[in-house]
């Protein structure tokens, strides 16, 4: 059983089809990790943001995330691996919600230093679902490359 957080940092086409970059989400995550053959793991992360509009009216949109993510190292142990990774995405916005997908695929390296404890780094390639953004009455979908950082801690 491994317990960590990944800081995921994206550049690219960020949901509304503009070029963008930044932090995409913190994702405290759980999950299972088998020396020498991969792990799997599943996190949850949340955000809330607060808008003030040209009318001095505040709007907070609230963001929800599950990612999963499954690895697979053919090489052994501490080597790299290959990754794939799905997000269901959820943002509630006053008066509406829009929901979507994101698709990734990329590798990754975990360094030790520790017996019970490594960094992680990742890059991947993610695709963004086509959804429908009612506030902005248009079809929205986008790609980003995307950096992911984090800290395993394996406390069993």
């Amino acid at each position: 059983m491994v317990l960590g957080g990944v800081l995921e940092i994206g550049s690219g086409l960020i949901e509304n089809d503009n070029f963008d970059n930044g932090i995409v989400r913190i994702t405290p995550f759980l999950g299972v990790w088998i020396n020498g053959i991969g792990f799997a793991r599943v996190g949850i992360s949340t955000s809330n943001k607060e808008e003030i509009d040209q009318q001095g009216e505040s709007n907070e949109t609230r963001k929800f995330d599950i990612s999963m993510q499954i690895g697979f190292s053919a090489m052994g142990p501490e080597r790299p691996y290959i990754a794939g990774s799905f997000v269901r995405s959820k943002a509630y916005y006053p008066g509406t919600e829009v929901a979507w997908n994101e698709w990734g695929i990329g590798i990754g390296h975990r360094f030790l230093f520790s017996p019970l404890a490594a960094i992680v780094i990742e890059i991947e390639h993610r695709w963004i679902a086509e959804h429908y953004h009612r506030l902005r009455s248009a079809d929205i979908s986008g790609r980003r490359l995307q950096m992911n950082f984090g800290l395993v801690a394996q406390p069993f």
